[in-house]
């Protein structure tokens, strides 16, 4: 496939999946887990797609967020590192601590965005003034296009520019340079859990996350019994939750 192709595919969908979080919706397909999936698709390798997915996935299980305080953007670290561990032949297990800092890359193209959203606005105020609907429509959409190439410029850049770099770089590593970064993508996901721990770490919620810690280890790693428990004792939650509502009322 020739590169160029290639560079515009993957960003066309890393950019549709980075659109998701600010364009039309959040569907949550810009989530680690699905876009690594969704490139794993598209490049003809899911389980590598899966994998990084998942592992970026449990990175950011704990990070949420807030006002400006936005965390390194993990959609444009997980599609263009999936993209290039497929194309180059990188290890997964290396790749992962890849996206780190493309993510933080990704991370500045977006508050560069929200600093042009933000004259915008005050643009569309300037229409909306003067009752031109039409005029604050045009800048909205484009306000939200700005998105969609928060996944499409680094992407096509990175693919286009950095496969050829990145194979050059796998043939001629050295052993202990792919140990130390098998060793960092193992550490990163156990980083993404101790997050989430101080998050839960609290009477009412830590019961479940023991639960679930013991329940992953008794199924040897079997998810879906383990999140179909975790389900059921959600749904046990919300009914305690729910009854004692309406004992109040």
């Amino acid at each position: 496939m020739n590169l160029l192709f290639t560079a515009l595919l993957v960003a066309l969908v890393a950019g549709i999946l980075e659109w998701d979080i600010y364009g039309w919706g959040q569907t949550m397909i810009s989530r680690p887990l699905v876009a690594g999936t969704v490139m794993g698709l598209i490049l003809g390798d899911i389980k590598t797609g899966l994998f990084i997915g998942a592992s970026v996935e449990m990175i950011y299980l704990g990070t949420i967020p807030v006002g400006a305080a936005i965390p390194p953007d993990a959609t444009s670290a997980t599609t263009i590192a999936t993209a290039l561990a497929i194309l180059s032949g990188l290890d997964s297990k290396v790749a992962v601590p890849l996206a780190i800092p493309v993510a933080m890359g990704a991370q500045m193209l977006q508050m560069l965005i929200w600093t042009i959203n933000s004259g915008l606005m005050h643009k569309a105020d300037q229409y909306a003034e003067k009752g031109d609907l039409k005029g604050t429509d045009r800048l909205h959409y484009l306000g939200s296009f700005l998105f969609f190439l928060q996944g499409f410029i680094p992407a096509f850049l990175a693919i286009l520019l950095g496969v050829d770099a990145v194979k050059f770089m796998v043939e001629r590593m050295p052993q202990w340079v792919t140990n130390w970064f098998t060793v960092a993508g193992g550490m990163l996901p156990a980083l993404g859990f101790a997050m989430l721990y101080v998050m839960m770490s609290n009477k009412k919620l830590l019961p479940y996350f023991i639960i679930g810690f013991t329940l992953a280890a008794f199924f040897k790693g079997t998810l879906l019994a383990v999140a179909l428990i975790g389900l059921a004792l959600a749904l046990i939650y919300m009914n305690m939750v729910d009854n004692k509502v309406k004992a109040r009322i």
